[in-house]
């Protein structure tokens, strides 16, 4: 991603933990996780601290592969339906608006999407 988007100098990327990013107060448009949210430690204090870092109208987007209820092992990493929702009412709870979950397919895999804005 580095490679396609160093020329774009209205890019910057910074790689932190969910609960402690290393960016100033309401200064992203976008924050998003791609297959991550599923080992967050903390994700009420994640959720906290995307929704500081993101500025009024910002976007938080979290990517999950949707995986069965009855999974177990590396075919459990990801969300069930019940646990996108659940996700969903967290983001609620901690000060998102528009929140929505999409479920968009690639090939024979389905993604779990949440999204949100900081208003």
């Amino acid at each position: 991603a580095r490679i396609l988007t160093r020329e774009r100098a209205r890019i910057t990327w910074a790689q932190g933990s969910a609960e402690n990013l290393p960016l100033p107060n309401d200064s992203a448009t976008v924050v998003w996780s791609a297959a991550t949210v599923h080992h967050w430690a903390d994700v009420t204090a994640g959720l906290a601290e995307v929704r500081r870092v993101l500025s009024a109208g910002g976007r938080f987007l979290a990517i999950e592969r949707r995986v069965r209820p009855d999974a177990t092992g590396l075919a459990s990493h990801g969300w069930t339906d019940q646990q996108a929702e659940s996700f969903a009412a967290q983001c609620r709870a901690a000060g998102f608006d528009d929140v929505r979950i999409e479920t968009p397919a690639r090939g024979r895999h389905i993604f779990e999407v949440v999204i949100a804005v900081r208003r």
